[in-house]
Parts: structure tokens; C-alpha cells; sequence
């Protein structure tokens, strides 16, 4: 076996150990049992595809959330999202390219490459995805006032499945309920 094949084997397995470590980790601090979704989130590649279930159920619809989503759409959240998911997947595309081309890997280890290559710039998207919902929930905020924002965030904290920070970093779009409701409640 070459050593390219042990250097992707070994970060493969790092990224095993690490999503495990994760996982216990979240096991341990929300003590909620995992389930079929937490073995599928360590088995690389199959985590790319399998989305999380961020609820329980959906969450009441009231002004707060009216004006939620009526400041994405003022603020274009959907159109700048979609144009960073363009300029990510050009880059991945890119980065494809290159590893098949110039690196002259196959096409099984470029996709794997490309995976674990993929892992911080996920994140990265995460947190440009959250400060977009820190920016609709101000504007909502300031649009109904604090009473009806923490009723809207009690009622989102119901409805979401627990997870620490650090775990909907890694696998999410959208922060955590606790996080959303220190940073409108608390300014």
C-alpha cells in the first residue's frame, strides 16, 4: 500500500475518532440517547448526505417568526446564502479537478480527499448561515419588542432537539436556540 493510501487512511480514521469523540461528548452534556442518525454521522461520506433533524416539531408560527423570515428576505439571506453555496461548490468542483488532473488520484481518492478537505469549510458556511439568523432575529426582535421574543425563543427551545454549540457547528445550519435566545435577550 502506497503512502498516499495510509495518509488518507489515517485521516480517515482521525475523522472517525474525532465524530466519536464528538458524540460521546454530546451524549454525555444534553444526555439524550443517539439512534440510527448517530452512526450514519460517523461513517465518512455517509455524514455529508444524512441530514440532522433540527426538532422535535415545528415550531409555533407567531409574529416573532413572520418577522423572522420577513427580515431574511429584506436582508436577502436566501440569495447570499445561495451565492456562497455556489462559490463552495466551484471551489470543491475546482479542487475535484485538480486532484483527479494534477494529482493523478483516483476518482475514489479524490472524492474522499475532497471530503475530509470539505470539513472546515462546512463549518465556516455554519457560521456564516448563523450570524444571517442572528441578523433576522434582531430584526424581528426590533420589529415585536422582548416580550414576544422570549416567548418565541422559550417556544423554540421546546421544539428543538437539544445540542451544545460546538456539536450544531459541526452539523448545522442554524444555532442553537439557547445561543440565539443569550444573544437577542442579552444586548
Amino acid at each position: 500500500m502506497s503512502f498516499p493510501w495510509l495518509l488518507l487512511g489515517a485521516c480517515l480514521v482521525a475523522e472517525f475518532a474525532a465524530r466519536l469523540a464528538l458524540e460521546i461528548r454530546e451524549r454525555r452534556q444534553t444526555g439524550i440517547r443517539g439512534g440510527v442518525f448517530t452512526v450514519l454521522r460517523l461513517i465518512p461520506l455517509v455524514n455529508d448526505i444524512v441530514p440532522l433533524p433540527e426538532s422535535r416539531r415545528d415550531t409555533a408560527d407567531s409574529e416573532f417568526v413572520q418577522k423572522h423570515e420577513e427580515g431574511h428576505a429584506t436582508m436577502r439571506h436566501g440569495v447570499l446564502r445561495n451565492l456562497v453555496k455556489v462559490a463552495f461548490l466551484l471551489l470543491a468542483v475546482w479542487a475535484f479537478a485538480f486532484l483527479l488532473s494534477s494529482m493523478t488520484l483516483s476518482i475514489l481518492e479524490a472524492v474522499l480527499w475532497l471530503h475530509l478537505a470539505v470539513i472546515p469549510f462546512r463549518m465556516v458556511f455554519h457560521l456564516y448561515c448563523w450570524y444571517q439568523e442572528y441578523d433576522a432575529d434582531r430584526y424581528a426582535f426590533d420589529k415585536v419588542g422582548k416580550k414576544m421574543a422570549k416567548v418565541a425563543m422559550r417556544n423554540l427551545a421546546e421544539s428543538e432537539i437539544p445540542y451544545t454549540k460546538l456539536f450544531a457547528l459541526v452539523y448545522r445550519e442554524h444555532p442553537t436556540a439557547a445561543d440565539r435566545s443569550y444573544r437577542i435577550l442579552n444586548k
